[in-house]
């Protein structure tokens, strides 16, 4: 899988190590990581002498394998090459896939440390008589402590479509515990929103918030919806996109190019790929474009930036985007969790460096501290006068 998130030696001796050290770990056999590498022994020593040394409480072995594998990876001082544990790996992929088998019951941590339920109306869990403000204690019989991370708390509740989750909840006013059990449903995450901005302008807006599974199908869905009630202009609103997938943004892209070069790919040994534009049709490849960025515009959201500016198809209004321009090929390892390796880096289809570098927007145009105070959308605003011709 490739992938583009903000989040050396040969990409072989990574993987390499980091595999045979953490499968290694986790299976209690250490003699294949120490023939690996003998520098390795440094580390066992130090386990040794923990295990015999330490005053306190102990960290399970798999804490502690992960503990050492989240060192390993550090240590190539890349911040998007990452070990990522089971628990976020499994909300990372439920966000790219845009659903997840859940109960639709949002979790958050209150000022006491409570894990707080919210209920999203008509989902299972408010079906189930959930509450706002139930506090979970535990699920399937596992308590949920105040140590754990909320990821961790998430990826219990989640599982598979039709199978059943319980929930242990503490609710305010009565006494007593009240276990509920719920059978999960899919649970659908849209990552494209759409409305016509100005109808007498024909104007519409598009806000994409992840490049994931399911999005290019969504555009496509509120592109035709938009076209069918007269929109022939359009403001596509990229700010604080983080990414996401590269053949997604690959298809994103092709709804408004017909032809050409959507990103160029520089891979170890200074071998280039390029991605074209896919053949596919659609209204918005002749309208005009204005795109929305900011500093949380990245990585895939800026392959689309700075493809469609490259190709003279749209003004770009905002601010600086993020600058992330490598791509990580994702691993899944056999206990549900994950290898992102740095293996590539790209450039726009004119050959311009987006890592570490950004892309400067045609139009400057910042939110104010009374904007946001205000609620008022200054950037929108600028986007919209500027389809219109105007400054």
């Amino acid at each position: 899988m490739r992938f583009l998130r903000p989040f050396a030696l040969s990409f072989g001796a990574i993987l390499l190590l980091g595999l045979v050290f953490v499968g290694g770990y986790l299976l209690g056999d250490h003699h294949s990581a120490r023939a690996a590498d003998p520098s390795f022994s440094v580390l066992w020593g130090v386990q040794n002498l923990l295990k015999t040394e330490f005053l306190g409480d102990v960290p399970s072995p798999q804490a502690q394998a992960y503990g050492a594998a989240h060192g390993l990876v550090e240590s190539y001082k890349d911040p998007f090459t990452v070990f990522v544990e089971p628990a976020p790996r499994t909300i990372e992929r439920d966000e790219l896939a845009g659903h997840f088998g859940g109960t639709g019951a949002n979790i958050g941590r209150n000022d006491a440390g409570d894990l707080v339920l919210t209920v999203i109306r008509d989902q299972p869990a408010a079906k189930a008589c959930v509450q706002d403000g139930d506090v979970l204690f535990a699920v399937n019989g596992k308590p949920v402590t105040k140590d754990m991370a909320v990821d961790q708390v998430v990826a219990l509740v989640r599982g598979d479509e039709g199978s059943k989750v319980t929930l242990s909840l503490r609710r305010a006013g009565q006494d007593g515990t009240l276990d509920l059990t719920i059978v999960r449903a899919r649970i659908n995450v849209p990552s494209v929103a759409w409305r016509v901005l100005d109808d007498a302008n024909h104007i519409g807006y598009v806000m994409i918030s992840i490049i994931g599974e399911g999005t290019a199908g969504e555009l496509k869905t509120g592109i035709g919806e938009l076209a069918g009630k007269g929109v022939n202009r359009l403001v596509v609103d990229l700010r604080g996109n983080g990414g996401g997938l590269v053949d997604s943004a690959v298809d994103i892209t092709s709804q408004f190019l017909k032809d050409g070069v959507v990103l160029r790919e520089q891979q170890h040994g200074g071998q280039e790929k390029f991605y074209p534009v896919k053949s596919v049709q659609s209204p918005a490849q002749t309208w005009p474009l204005v795109l929305m960025v900011d500093g949380g515009t990245a990585s895939a959201s800026e392959i689309i930036a700075g493809a469609l500016r490259d190709k003279g198809r749209a003004t770009l209004i905002g601010e600086k985007t993020y600058g992330k321009g490598s791509v990580q090929r994702v691993h899944e390892l056999g206990d549900g969790s994950s290898l992102h390796v740095t293996v590539a880096r790209w450039l726009t289809p004119d050959r311009h460096l987006i890592d570490k570098v950004g892309l400067q927007p045609d139009v400057p145009a910042s939110l104010s501290a009374d904007d946001r105070k205000n609620g008022r959308d200054s950037q929108l605003a600028r986007a919209q006068a500027s389809l219109l011709g105007q400054r």
